[in-house]
């Protein structure tokens, strides 16, 4: 992966989380639920609904199912929405997922379509309470943001039910060892809702739920005026009292919810690992169901390539699964072998340059051919490599592209003269070469951002770069054709990084 260079014009801050604007395609969704008569209610975490409506936190909504075919009808009639699968075995029943694009701020927002309310334990989410008629014949609109959402007294008391699910032996150890199970966010909003309910409107909402004597209970703490939430011993009260119990809502054996609970925590484990190891800036296993795409940034130095990179890495990273891959000679993603190789032969150079250029010898050349080869291994590793991912579903970024179609720049052959040479081993070294790039052609890019600079703004970004280097550069970009299937995109790179991003993420969303 590249690292991140200032190429392009520094862009405006943004603004800080209070002072986001809302999302003008979420205002616009619920809008249109509105209108054609959608159940729907925003079922949980509504203590932060305005961090949701502004793209800070997921959306999670549960809907009507009878419904469900006239919401995909509506999500599907918006460009500005995508529909995304999880990884197998990462999904839990009932629930889509969907991504929005704002086009006005360039922010995506996760959209949860929960069909029935299943919830639980971290990594398994192994029950599903039967209440969803409930939480739609009694949703409220909220007066701020004007969408519907769950009547806190029942809000409430779904918060406790999760939480009663979730308990686990080491939350005990942890009780007694003097640490509060409810703290941080999760008490915070504990208490935005005890603000909200009366007691005896609580205890009319829960008791048909849980019954009489669980309701009691959630009431009593609920009215106690030190706002330290539900200890471990009164969650555990409650999920004694409960009827009918919840653990009657289980979807797996105890010893399966357990085996599952662990093999996913697991996974998790080793794909963060994975990740952290392959410098993959993926967050997300969400990918689309038509398969992966392969997006290439091609330009001439100063175009900024690399940064571009970087920052749709980082805005797609968070909700979609993606990887970012150099796909260039420089130093972008340099074997040890060939950073090795390059800093001896910067150690051996010259130190004063010929009147004319003297061809390698000896050492030197030898050096050489191994430098070559070693560039050679990383192009076969990374065509495998962009080929697997976009076959696995992947969104695959790469900065720079392989290419044949002009030699000795922009990525191009280096030594295809040594193909007629009469030495065997350059011979060698050129066929192994010519090899790389036709593994690099077996995987063409689905989508080509081409940046295109005027040579002036290229020279003023790279000013230790020669002008008619870059300028031969310039004209290499620009002639660079590529296969029908492949989309060619054009940005006027010479903007402000700002605008030049806004453009990139308008354009890279119609092609998911």
């Amino acid at each position: 992966m590249s690292t991140p260079s200032a190429e392009l014009e520094p862009r405006a801050a943004r603004p800080a989380p209070s002072a986001a604007p809302r999302l003008v395609v979420l205002e616009e969704l619920f809008h249109r639920l509105d209108a054609e008569q959608i159940r729907y209610a925003h079922w949980k975490s509504n203590e932060h609904l305005g961090a949701t409506m502004t793209g800070a936190t997921d959306v999670d909504v549960l809907i009507d199912r009878r419904a469900a075919q006239r919401l995909a009808q509506v999500l599907t009639d918006s460009p500005q929405f995508k529909r995304f699968v999880v990884k197998a075995g990462r999904g839990y029943p009932g629930i889509e997922d969907y991504v929005g694009f704002d086009a006005p701020t360039g922010m995506l927002t996760h959209l949860h379509l929960h069909y029935q309310l299943t919830l639980g334990e971290k990594f398994l989410k192994g029950h599903r309470l039967p209440w969803e008629e409930a939480v739609l014949s009694t949703r409220v609109r909220d007066p701020e943001h004007g969408i519907w959402v769950t009547d806190p007294h029942l809000e409430l008391l779904i918060l406790v039910a999760r939480h009663v699910i979730k308990l686990r032996w080491r939350d005990s150890l942890l009780a007694a060892a003097g640490h509060a199970y409810f703290r941080g966010g999760m008490l915070r909003e504990f208490n935005w809702l005890v603000a909200r309910v009366r007691p005896e409107r609580l205890v009319e909402v829960a008791s048909p739920l849980v019954g009489a004597r669980a309701a009691a209970l959630l009431a009593s703490i609920a009215a106690d005026p030190r706002g330290r939430g539900p200890s471990i011993g009164q969650l555990r009260a409650f999920r004694r009292l409960a009827q009918p119990r919840l653990s009657s809502y289980r979807m797996f054996s105890a010893w399966g919810a357990t085996r599952r609970m662990w093999f996913r925590e697991w996974t998790w484990i080793w794909w963060r690992v994975k990740n952290w190891f392959f410098r993959a800036p993926t967050k997300s296993t969400r990918t689309p169901p038509q398969g992966g795409l392969a997006v290439a940034f091609v330009g001439p130095d100063g175009s900024g390539k690399s940064t571009l990179t970087t920052e749709v890495a980082q805005w797609l990273s968070r909700e979609i699964a993606v990887i970012t891959t150099y796909g260039g000679s420089g130093k972008g993603s340099a074997s040890t072998r060939r950073r090795l190789l390059q800093h001896m032969g910067d150690i051996t150079r010259p130190k004063r340059p010929a009147a004319q250029p003297v061809p390698p010898r000896g050492a030197r050349l030898f050096g050489k051919m191994l430098w070559v080869l070693a560039l050679a291994r990383e192009r076969r590793r990374w065509a495998a490599r962009v080929r697997r991912a976009r076959s696995l579903g992947l969104v695959v970024l790469s900065d720079r592209l392989p290419q044949t179609q002009f030699a000795g720049l922009n990525d191009g052959p280096r030594y295809a003269e040594w193909l007629d040479a009469p030495s065997m081993l350059r011979r060698l070294v050129a066929r192994r070469e010519q090899g790389s790039f036709r593994d690099a052609e077996l995987v063409p890019p689905d989508v080509v951002i081409r940046l295109n600079v005027p040579v002036e703004v290229a020279a003023r970004r790279k000013p230790d770069t020669p002008p008619d280097q870059l300028r031969r550069k310039v004209e290499i970009v620009s002639q660079l054709t590529f296969p029908p299937a492949t989309r060619v995109i054009e940005i006027n790179g010479a903007q402000p990084l700002e605008r030049v991003l806004r453009a990139v993420q308008t354009e890279l969303w119609g092609c998911l």
